[in-house]
């Protein structure tokens, strides 16, 4: 079973993501009618800020959820900028091989499944034409230590699963990547600390796009229980001094070029 995604809910909550659009697009260069693939587009509100980087040219985004392209569309698609539904895994099932100049991806590769990155590597391969960019930005080790040690642990006590994501170190993505044939650039860990200034902004940010993650997991019967002990624990345990409920992020962040 995969998360349920609200769209409504995560496209209110996605300003911490918005924040660092701008250190996302960092070594980024694409032709003025360059074809742009975003992986993992969510409702599509970074999908349509980077049309303007193509104004000659298109963007695709694509997520795994129906109803995240169901939001993205209802808040506009045209003729340079659509949206699909397409499995990282699956990538080539809408973009042709060798159509893509940039493929990017912003808080989605942490979703797919550790043994399933290979194949995903191995998409955005064909996908791109030679010397084409891959810039990606998602959960590295370390990631929301904080969120994890109370989710883990209500989890755990239901019979669910710890940290049901894919938080890599940089060396091991850089060894995936290698393996994929890609010039790797850069890949880092990047420590940043997120604004959750308020305990409703904490508990949107829960909601959207974290506990998520555990729900499909356990049985039905424990669900109401295990989120009412998650945002009572993280409301009472995740305050900072400042009275703040900034969460520490740690992002895997790489670019790379299709080789040729």
């Amino acid at each position: 079973m995969t998360a349920a995604w609200d769209g409504e809910l995560y496209s209110a909550n996605t300003a911490h993501h918005r924040a660092y659009d701008a250190a996302v697009l960092e070594g980024v260069s694409v032709p003025a009618d360059g074809r742009i693939v975003d992986v993992g587009c969510g409702v599509g509100d970074f999908t349509r800020s980077l049309a303007a980087l193509v104004p000659e040219g298109s963007v695709l985004g694509v997520d795994a959820s129906a109803e995240q392209i169901a939001a993205a569309r209802a808040a506009g698609e045209g003729e340079r900028v659509t949206f699909e539904t397409c499995v990282a895994q699956r990538l080539g099932e809408v973009v042709p091989a060798g159509s893509a100049d940039l493929v990017i991806s912003v808080a989605c590769l942490h979703w797919v499944p550790w043994d399933d990155h290979p194949a995903v590597l191995r998409e955005v391969g064909e996908a791109l034409k030679q010397g084409g960019a891959f810039r990606a930005e998602f959960g590295g080790a370390g990631q929301i230590a904080g969120a994890r040690r109370v989710l883990d642990e209500e989890s755990e006590r239901r019979g669910g699963p710890v940290s049901p994501w894919t938080f890599p170190t940089d060396e091991e993505y850089r060894a995936l990547l290698v393996a994929a044939g890609f010039d790797v650039s850069w890949v880092r860990l990047l420590r940043q600390r997120r604004s959750m200034p308020t305990p409703d902004a904490l508990l949107g940010w829960l909601r959207s796009q974290v506990a998520i993650a555990y729900l499909p997991r356990l049985d039905p019967s424990v669900v109401t229980d295990f989120t009412a002990a998650v945002e009572r624990r993280v409301v009472e345990e995740l305050r900072r001094p400042d009275g703040t409920y900034d969460q520490d992020y740690v992002r895997l962040d790489l670019l790379v070029r299709a080789a040729g």
